[in-house]
This record gives C-alpha cells, structure tokens and sequence, in this order.
C-alpha cells in the first residue's frame, strides 16, 4: 500500500473531466450484464453523448457535497500522482437513524492491488461513524467478482438484492 496519501476535496469545476470518466468506469464494472455485451469505448460513447445522465450525475454529487460530511475525494501521492477516487454522501434528516452510501470507489490501474481499496473502504467507514451514521452502505454488480470480494473481506454483508429482466420483442 501506498504511504502517505493526499486527500483532496472534490472541485467540480477543476476535477469534473476526471470524475465523469471514472464514474462511467464505475457503471460499466457494475452494470447488468446485457448491458457490457458491448465495448467500454461504445458504451462510454453512449454514455457520454446522454447530457442528461452526466448533467444528474454531477448534480447529485454536487448536491450530496454540501452536507459537511459528504466524503467526495480525488486520492493523490506525495508526487501528486492520482491514486483513486471515492463518493460518499450521508442520507437521514434526523438523528434516530443516518448512514452512508459509497456511490464510487474507483483506483487507478497502476494501483490496483495494493489496498487502496481496502484502505478507502475502511477510510469510508471511519469517517461515516465519527458523522453519527449507524450503517454504512456500498454497492456492486451481479458480475463485479473483485469488488464483492472486497465487500466481504471488510465486513459487509448483503442485505438487498434487485432483480431485472430483460424484455425482448416479439418476433
């Protein structure tokens, strides 16, 4: 693992580019499998030519950062190297029950395997129990094998599933 990480606060305006790729990164390794039967370069082109989804997208994380609490960071190394990003807002008005939800988690691939993944979820963690939530949560796709292993290396267990099904045409 690296040593001595650089956590710098999300700036939209500077960091926006960065984001958006390794958002879109984030949703194809987390997508239904029908929906990565094609390329990343056709599915990102489809994902980038769709404003409204970039423009919901940045509003939400835009958003969630004006609560204080919000962890929403690019990861740097003492070079200034970019190591990972990660999006976490807090959810829960009143104090009877708040948690977190990691939206993104994304290590650059130079990096991957070194446990900057642990170390942000745990860093995730962390700071979603010194901000009163009583649960955090995170999640994956059905087909994303290393991020659930994650999960469960760090203690998270799954508590939901989704199901979706497909709707052809009639021939």
């Amino acid at each position: 693992m690296i040593k001595n990480l650089k956590h710098t606060k999300i700036n939209i305006e500077k960091d926006k580019e960065y984001i958006l790729e390794r958002h879109c990164r984030i949703n194809y390794a987390c997508d239904a499998p029908w929906a990565r039967k094609i390329s990343y370069d056709q599915y990102r082109t489809n994902w980038f030519s769709n404003a409204e989804q970039m423009d919901g997208f940045l509003s939400a994380l835009q958003n969630s950062m004006k609560d204080e609490r919000t962890i929403a960071e690019i990861i740097k190394t003492e070079q200034n190297e970019t190591v990972a990003y990660i999006w976490a807002p807090f959810y829960g008005d009143d104090e009877s029950f708040i948690w977190a939800e990691i939206q993104d988690i994304y290590i650059e691939e130079a990096y991957q395997g070194g446990g900057i993944a642990t170390y942000l979820m745990e860093y995730a963690e962390k700071a979603a129990k010194a901000n009163g939530a009583k649960v955090i949560r995170s999640g994956t796709g059905c087909e994303n094998i290393a991020s659930q292993k994650l999960h469960q290396k760090v203690g998270y267990y799954q508590y939901r599933m989704e199901y979706e099904k497909v709707l052809k045409d009639e021939d």
